[in-house]
């Protein structure tokens, strides 16, 4: 399967509602906007249900402002047996001088129920899909590294709360 046969796009105009205190778009609102996104590409490749499994890196690189639109284009880069890895940029653009920047990238893993099949490989066509999906194995190590890492932390993880009272 190609990474174009999984691309999904949605894009949002960034009115009041979205924003913080800078007035600019609020990051719990762009993550919810790109695991959406990122789950219309995983459900494209999978079709199955899927399951928000981890976001990997989302890194905020420039502030998107009111009044300008967000574009997220996210693909599938990579497969697992159960799981997959979808990789999101954010594009901004002042609607009023038409210029565009890069907002933000993000990688994400998605996992399908036990049954469902994936296909063998995601085949990278653009010179961007080949330099995301060539460092596909390496990122899915870290992962990996990172996942024992969250299951060792969460044993020691104390769930009483001292409440002030």
């Amino acid at each position: 399967m190609k990474c174009s046969q999984t691309r999904a796009i949605q894009t949002h105009m960034i009115t009041y509602p979205h924003l913080n205190f800078h007035k600019t778009l609020f990051g719990g609102q762009l993550m919810a906007w790109l695991d959406e996104t990122a789950g219309i590409a995983a459900v494209r490749v999978s079709r199955a249900a899927i399951v928000t499994a981890s976001v990997d890196h989302l890194d905020f690189l420039a502030p998107l402002k009111a009044s300008h639109s967000v574009c997220i284009d996210a693909y599938v880069s990579g497969v697992g047996t159960r799981s997959m890895e979808i990789f999101a940029k954010v594009i901004g653009e002042d609607l009023f001088t038409g210029e565009r920047y890069l907002a933000g990238t993000c990688f994400m893993t998605f996992v399908v129920p036990k049954g469902a099949s994936l296909p063998e490989r995601i085949e990278p066509e653009t010179k961007e899909e080949q330099f995301i999906c060539q460092g596909y194995k390496a990122r899915k190590q870290a992962r990996q590294a990172k996942r024992q890492e969250s299951i060792d932390l969460a044993k020691n993880v104390d769930l009483d709360i001292p409440w002030n009272e």
